[in-house]
């Protein structure tokens, strides 16, 4: 099995035109244009595809499937722009150092996950042509080709660290994003607890109280894990399995701007701003500090992505009555590092 695997992946980088690897140093800089060019050419005519659909919707008057399919062409766009953007310098992977073999194995990895991304979004555009053809829902594969495609995001991040620094990332940081978002498996900062210590994006920070919600759909269940210390309150939000990815949120503060209010074409107004909601579940939830727990009690929750801007996040959760609204923006796995091994989930 492992043999097939091997053999299916050096097929995809064989589809990539005159591609030799990184071994010689001489043809570093040409695989990697060349990986890139290639990856922005084929998920461009994902995207015409995507675009297509929203064109056929705007024409059926069918507005309220036209968010998720247009943010999964956003996001499929902005991939495409970050792709051919990526920078090829002087220092790390060009550099005139020798680079660890460790380092050309795993960025060959993230050359093959960046391929395989390509598969797993045209499995969700399939999806979504199905639906369009058969008149069904288009919300749920939209929205999970935007998953698919964040997932690829965060194989460029820290493909492109690789390339920086010549030097290979941990094997759980690699495991972590060229795992697909269609897998059973929860990600690694699920299972992380009170005491824990982590870093995001150079800031070190401690869990020292966690809300955990089990809920129906699956995919709105989530942990929200409170980082102290200091000023403002933030949460890392981990989704079980989800559709919007990590995102780091701070509550809005009680009374008018905290307020949640249903809009036109399937627009949600949270604090002033429009959001599209991705994922509306109810279960039981309970509050996990280092003292103990609260008890388990039900609670509704709504996953929200920004209208106008795909990166923020909105979190509503609804304590029998009594609401909690966070907001922020989306959190790459890339960028949070974990000191020790987070417990399991």
């Amino acid at each position: 099995m492992e043999r097939q695997i091997e053999r299916r992946l050096g097929e995809l980088l064989d589809r990539v035109p005159g591609y030799r690897g990184y071994r010689a140093k001489e043809d570093r800089r040409d695989a990697d244009r060349r990986v890139r060019e290639h990856v922005a050419t084929v998920f461009g005519a994902r995207a015409d595809r995507i675009e297509r659909i929203a064109a056929d919707l705007a024409n059926q008057r069918r507005l309220a499937d036209i968010g998720p399919v247009d943010e999964f062409g956003r996001t499929l766009r902005h991939l495409i722009d970050r792709v051919r953007a990526s920078p090829s310098g002087y220092g790390g992977l060009f550099g005139d150092r020798d680079v660890d073999a460790a380092a050309l194995d795993q960025l060959r990895r993230f050359d093959e996950g960046l391929l395989v991304g390509v598969e797993e979004v045209d499995t969700a555009i399939g999806d979504l042509e199905s639906a369009l053809t058969a008149g069904g829902d288009l919300a749920a594969p939209a929205r999970a080709g935007t998953a698919q495609v964040r997932a690829v995001l965060d194989r460029l991040d820290l493909r492109g660290q690789v390339v920086e620094t010549g030097k290979p990332v941990s094997e759980e940081r690699a495991l972590a994003v060229l795992d697909s978002p269609g897998s059973d498996a929860p990600p690694p900062t699920y299972g992380l607890r009170e005491g824990d210590a982590l870093a995001i994006l150079g800031d070190n920070f401690m869990i020292d109280a966690r809300i955990e919600v089990a809920a129906e759909p699956e995919s709105g269940s989530l942990r929200l894990f409170r980082l102290g210390p200091g000023k403002p309150e933030r949460w890392l939000v981990v989704p079980r399995r989800g559709a919007t990815g990590l995102a780091l949120v701070s509550p809005v503060v009680a009374g008018p701007d905290a307020d949640v209010t249903a809009g036109v074409d399937g627009q949600t107004t949270i604090a002033g701003a429009a959001y599209t909601a991705v994922a509306t579940a109810a279960g039981d939830g309970e509050v996990v500090g280092v003292g103990g727990g609260s008890g388990r009690r039900p609670v509704g929750v709504r996953l929200f992505v920004g209208a106008a801007d795909p990166a923020s996040r909105a979190v509503v959760l609804d304590w029998d009555g009594e609401q909690q609204v966070l907001t922020g923006s989306e959190a790459h796995p890339a960028d949070i590092e974990v000191f020790g091994r987070a417990s399991p989930p």
